[in-house]
């Protein structure tokens, strides 16, 4: 009884250290993607007040058709969809600062 519970244990442990292991990467993954889409959008919005990265995303993200094309592109990137991507990335509207 006590190898059925300590194998059963240890399947537990070994099955949750796995999962915290993920969960770094796309955490990791996600927070690329996100620096490549606030990079790509400067580019295509060009701001002209200096302003944090994180400031100037969620003033973007405020439109809610925004966050849509924002969901769309990162999906684009997660697939290595360049089209879909930059088909999103365009139909972003740029806020005025």
């Amino acid at each position: 009884m006590s190898i059925v519970r300590n194998i059963t244990l240890l399947l537990c442990v070994v099955w949750s250290a796995n999962s915290l292991a993920n969960s770094a990467y796309e955490s990791l993954q996600f927070g690329k993607y996100k620096q490549q889409i606030i990079s790509d959008l400067k580019k295509t919005c060009h701001p002209q007040k200096k302003t944090s990265d994180e400031v100037w995303a969620n003033k973007i993200l405020s439109n809610e058709d925004n966050k849509a094309y924002i969901r769309d592109a990162r999906i684009a990137l997660e697939r290595n969809n360049e089209k879909n991507y930059w088909d999103a990335i365009s139909k972003v509207e740029c806020p005025e600062m």
